[in-house]
């Protein structure tokens, strides 16, 4: 086995992104490297070297007609890291997000005690979140999602990151469980299928629509998962939603006028991402 620069590497691949802006072809290529290599922008600077052959470099150019055609890069590779770990996905499944990997963040900083905590993460997808938060909190975990196909990719996250989270097939309006929780996590669909043009192309191609899209209420998701909270939730609870800030003015209406105790969060990028709410 022969080795490449990454620099002389980058470089190559640099090459095959001229339809592309520089800095989107710069964007994909380095997490293309990240992703397929695991070489980060460090091992880049440094030049670091990477075990290379034709075998190799075959499964590269394939790769890259690929993300060409506009198929997601975690797409290509069926993977995405996420808080350090590495997750299988695939279109059965939402890509995780960084703004999902700021939710779970502050749930691990706000609620990491030495208490036991019961957790349950509704339309776990991948299951990022659930596995996450078993990984980071004293907790018992479980997921749910509709999706069968997702619950399978949940369910093998689980056993590769090794983490003991019990996922469910299950929709949440169906959800009957015989225990009450401490927290409850949601990243529920939260696009009005009116706005689906105003969605990227590669979203719309390539990732679940029952995932992202809502039919007739956007806050129809938020609405259900509060009512099951009233009833499954631990006095002092929480539940954690990551949501869409277009829907913050009709959330914020809904919470308030249901007189519960709320908190909204800003995102890294000041958009109202997060809502907080406390029982």
């Amino acid at each position: 086995m022969s080795k490449i620069s990454l620099q002389k590497l980058y470089k190559k691949l640099l090459d095959l992104f001229k339809n592309y802006s520089k800095q989107e072809a710069i964007n994909i290529i380095q997490k293309y490297l990240y992703l397929k290599f695991n070489a980060s922008n460090t091992d880049l600077l440094i030049d670091k070297f990477i075990s290379w052959n034709k075998s190799i470099e075959k499964e590269v150019v394939s790769d890259l007609n690929k993300i060409s055609q506009g198929i997601p890069i975690q797409h290509v590779l069926n993977k995405e890291f996420f808080y350090n770990n590495l997750f299988y996905v695939n279109h059965d499944v939402l890509i995780p997000r960084p703004e999902t990997e700021e939710l779970v963040d502050m749930i691990i900083k706000n609620e990491s005690t030495d208490k036991i905590k019961s957790i349950l993460d509704i339309g776990s997808g991948s299951g990022c979140i659930a596995i996450t938060l078993d990984n980071n909190i004293k907790s018992k975990v479980i997921g749910i999602d509709a999706s069968e196909k997702a619950i399978i990719i949940a369910k093998n996250n689980n056993i590769n990151v090794g983490t003991n989270v019990t996922f469910l097939e299950k929709k949440i309006e169906e959800y009957k469980p015989d225990i009450k929780f401490d927290l409850i996590i949601s990243n529920p669909p939260y696009i009005s299928i009116e706005d689906i043009d105003c969605v990227d192309d590669n979203v719309k191609k390539f990732e679940p629509k029952l995932a992202l899209f809502v039919n007739d209420d956007p806050i129809y998701f938020y609405k259900v998962i509060i009512n099951f909270s009233k009833k499954y939730i631990n006095n002092n609870g929480k539940i954690y939603f990551e949501i869409n800030d277009k829907y913050y003015s009709d959330l914020f209406k809904y919470v308030r006028d249901a007189n519960l105790s709320y908190s909204f969060v800003k995102d890294l990028n000041r958009k109202f991402r997060f809502l907080i709410i406390n029982f």
